[in-house]
């Protein structure tokens, strides 16, 4: 036997014994604690979801999950320390749209890839954008709004909860499909517009629907039809505007290369936790929806949006 038939067959043993080692790894996961991060500070909508979230699956799996938040850099902190963690199944996160698919399009030195970096799982919810009208606003319906934005071009005063946010590339969105243009107000958050909203002060506002938001008039909820939880609300499409969508969505991610058998654990646990009335009923309460599906649905959604908001984010010249 040469060198070379010999470096081959021991290559080849090498790689039996990783995928061997890999598959018993992946039928006795897991067997020891998960760490899961979440990219916000304790008590708020993300970190009340992760802990919900965690309670019900770790019974699934027999293995406690703890909650580590690691706020900062609006979620950019959790999304690194995900990414660089060991991809073996006991660190993964609870990671939203913004940090995870939107920030590495508005900064290239970020520091990870969203579609190398990370092993998708599962969606877990969203929570649609809504427009909101102002107490001067020129105009009673979205349309009428709209209209009039396009006769008075920069006169439309439009709040967003802060640059690169969901809620300032929708309205962005919403301007570039109607043709119209005004002056983008930025917020602290969606909550911070609401004094401006009805003092009269901006004309509309755009932010991902809370429960906090129903003092001011939602003038539609930006998905393609109209939702239970906003009785009386169009859709876009009811309001005139169909394709102008969007949501803040938010979803379960593990390092890169993680095992697709216990990605499917994962995945499998965390559909049947949403099919749960408590999810359900704690989904609502804070204004998401339940979502779900595969991990390959998840991948897609990120494929999704990164091109339709790449072309937002690059025409507005967003840093």
């Amino acid at each position: 036997m040469n060198f070379i038939q010999f470096f081959s067959r021991a290559l080849t043993a090498l790689l039996f014994c990783a995928v061997a080692a890999h598959s018993v790894h992946a039928q006795t996961w897991p067997d020891r604690p998960i760490s899961l991060f979440v990219g916000a500070g304790p008590g708020g909508s993300m970190d009340t979801i992760a802990r919900t979230f965690g309670e019900f699956v770790s019974k699934k799996l027999g293995q406690p999950i703890v909650v580590e938040n690691r706020a900062g850099g609006g979620g950019v902190v959790s999304a690194i320390a995900v990414a660089k963690a060991p991809p073996d199944g006991y660190t993964i996160a609870i990671q939203a749209v913004g940090p995870v698919v939107l920030r590495p399009i508005m900064d290239s030195s970020v520091g990870y890839d969203s579609a190398k970096d990370f092993t998708p799982i599962v969606l877990l919810g969203d929570t649609p954008n809504v427009i909101l009208g102002g107490a001067k606003a020129p105009g009673q319906s979205l349309k009428a709004i709209v209209d009039w934005a396009k006769q008075n071009p920069g006169r439309l005063n439009i709040g967003h909860p802060g640059p690169g946010t969901m809620g300032h590339l929708a309205a962005l969105l919403l301007g570039s499909h109607e043709g119209f243009t005004g002056s983008y107000i930025a917020y602290r958050s969606g909550g911070d517009m609401l004094p401006d909203l009805l003092g009269g002060r901006i004309d509309i506002g755009c932010a991902a629907y809370t429960p906090q938001l129903k003092s001011a008039h939602v003038l539609a909820v930006m998905t393609p039809e109209p939702l239970e939880s906003l009785p009386g609300v169009p859709s876009m499409r009811q309001a005139g505007f169909p394709g102008v969508y969007a949501s803040t969505w938010f979803a379960v991610f593990g390092p890169p290369h993680m095992p697709p058998a216990i990605v499917d654990k994962l995945n499998a646990a965390v559909n049947e936790f949403l099919k749960t009335d408590e999810a359900r009923q704690r989904f609502t309460f804070l204004g998401f929806r339940t979502l779900g599906g595969s991990p390959q649905q998840l991948a897609q959604r990120m494929t999704d949006d990164a091109t339709l908001w790449s072309k937002v984010i690059k025409d507005a010249n967003i840093k």
